[in-house]
């Protein structure tokens, strides 16, 4: 696995040197304020295609055999060859271990195709497409977000599939968020509940988005936490026993290669009071603004609510993996870009420092790519 990161990281590293000849004067200035005799527009456009495009080739090419959780698919897509809709309905997780709307996902990829990664191309494709819009939407400062991105999330991305793919819909919803279109919202939160169950955790941030007055959505975003609080505490092992036993598993304490241990929730919120030391008033702000604070404040509830239970690791992830976002988003409001520079390649430099002491875990260990 290390080697092919560094493979990775090395590539990545060439694409942002030549795309950023300077970068502590140029990479973090708005694209539409650069020099275009400098640093074209095209130029910053080929390196997030290329560079989104390499991530993909890893993403989309690993051995399917050499992840955990992954070879389970590859047995449900032969298997699923020879079902019906109607049984693949009737049997659901049980047979799957997934939710309907992914065997459905999976029916329709096998019976159209005879190779298994097909799938996993399919799937890589669908995430990193989000990952790339939502980039060259709302990020102002591209090279960050992917390097934020490569070392925070790619890792965990490469196993579990449905979770990413739900963060991927998440990521194709914000314009819905934004733009006040809750028929489609919802439609895409029920899509992304299909994947998987624990994407219904994001249904609460269009209506927290559209609170207008910064009091009334403090006040919403305080009961909300309450509540998350309390959900967890009381209200989710009672479900989880009574409608949901699959998930038991995730109920049980864990060690902290789920993620529940107490560096995470202090990474997150550490981020948060540094984004709102540094943004002040820009911190509600109406439009990404607004709609990436509020991720980040229920990342750090649901993280801290949900200490003791793995499937928090989960439910927060549709909100903690927003980060290759929330940070660019937040350096921009740094007058000097020599500090920016610097608070960005630390960030980095510790997400790959947490990979690395962790990459030993039997998660990606065996990591490899598909032999040719």
């Amino acid at each position: 696995m290390l080697h092919l990161f560094y493979i990775l990281f090395f590539i990545e590293l060439v694409f942002a040197v030549c795309a950023y000849t300077n970068v502590a004067e140029y990479a973090f200035m708005p694209v539409k304020e650069r020099s275009v005799s400098y640093l074209s527009e095209m130029r910053l456009k080929l390196y997030l295609v290329l560079s989104i495009g390499v991530i993909f080739f890893f993403h989309a090419f690993k051995n399917p055999l050499t992840l955990v959780d992954i070879p389970e698919y590859v047995d449900a897509f032969y298997e699923a060859k020879n079902l019906s809709w109607e049984t693949i309905y009737e049997i659901g997780y049980e047979s799957f271990k997934t939710e309907t709307g992914f065997a459905f996902i999976i029916k329709a990829v096998s019976s159209l195709f005879s190779n298994d990664q097909v799938l996993f191309f399919l799937t890589s494709a669908f995430l990193l497409s989000a990952v790339y819009f939502a980039i060259r939407r709302y990020s102002p400062i591209w090279w960050a977000s992917v390097f934020i991105f490569m070392t925070d999330s790619f890792p965990q991305s490469l196993f579990i599939l449905r979770s990413f793919i739900g963060i991927g819909i998440f990521l194709y919803a914000f314009p819905s968020i934004l733009n006040r279109k809750i028929v489609v919202f919802l439609l895409l939160c029920f899509l992304a509940s299909t994947i998987h169950m624990s994407a219904i955790i994001i249904l609460p941030v269009y209506f927290l988005y559209g609170i207008k007055d910064w009091r009334y959505l403090t006040l919403s975003l305080v009961i909300t936490a309450g509540i998350l609080i309390l959900g967890f505490m009381v209200l989710l092992p009672l479900i989880v026993e009574a409608v949901l036993p699959e998930y038991a598993y995730y109920m049980m304490d864990v060690d902290n290669s789920e993620g529940i241990s107490w560096k995470m929730p202090a990474l997150l919120t550490a981020i948060l009071l540094f984004r709102l030391y540094v943004m002040k008033e820009h911190f509600l702000e109406e439009g990404i603004n607004r709609l990436l604070s509020i991720i980040m404040i229920l990342a750090v509830t649901i993280y801290v609510a949900g200490m003791d239970f793995g499937m928090t690791s989960r439910i927060a992830m549709f909100y903690a993996n927003m980060t290759f976002l929330i940070l660019p988003n937040t350096l921009q409001y740094i007058k000097s870009s020599s500090w920016q520079f610097v608070c960005a390649i630390a960030y980095i430099l510790l997400n790959s420092f947490f990979f690395l002491k962790s990459a030993s875990d039997y998660y990606w260990v065996n990591y490899q790519l598909l032999e040719i």
